[in-house]
């Protein structure tokens, strides 16, 4: 009788703990977040004009596609130094839906490592096909 309650305890914990998934693992989140930051022209001699290049993952728990433009939540210091932003691209995956981007601002004034310092996405807003709007925070920026 106690090998058998021993068992099933066993198998019990072992299915329950290999099944249970957090809420918080089940929704539209960013999961990888990569920023650099240069030159607009790489022969430029002027460096007055910086172009900050994004790549951010998230994950497509919701299995939506995103129907309106995606809007790049910068940090406060890169919307005050804004010039445009440009060429964003979306590339849907099995689970995660890829968005890329370039966002040019004005450096002028601005030491290497000021630049350097700017280089933060703060999140991303989009509506889906499911009509739901998504506001995702970048946990990953710094």
């Amino acid at each position: 009788m106690k090998k058998g309650i021993v068992y099933f305890l066993i198998v019990f914990i072992m299915l329950t703990g290999c099944s249970i998934t957090s809420e918080k693992d089940k929704e539209q989140r960013i999961t990888v977040s990569a920023v650099s930051i240069g030159a607009v022209e790489p022969e430029q001699s002027n460096f007055d004009k910086q172009k900050l290049t994004y790549e951010i993952t998230v994950a497509n728990e919701d299995d939506i596609s995103i129907v309106h433009t995606v809007n790049v939540i910068p940090s406060m210091d890169i919307k005050e130094r804004l010039i445009e932003i440009k060429k964003q691209g979306i590339k849907y995956n099995e689970d995660t839906i890829e968005i890329n981007g370039e966002i040019i601002i004005d450096s002028k004034g601005l030491t290497k490592e000021e630049i350097a310092n700017l280089a933060h996405i703060k999140g991303l807003q989009f509506i889906g096909d499911n009509n739901k709007e998504y506001l995702l925070v970048n946990n990953l920026a710094e």
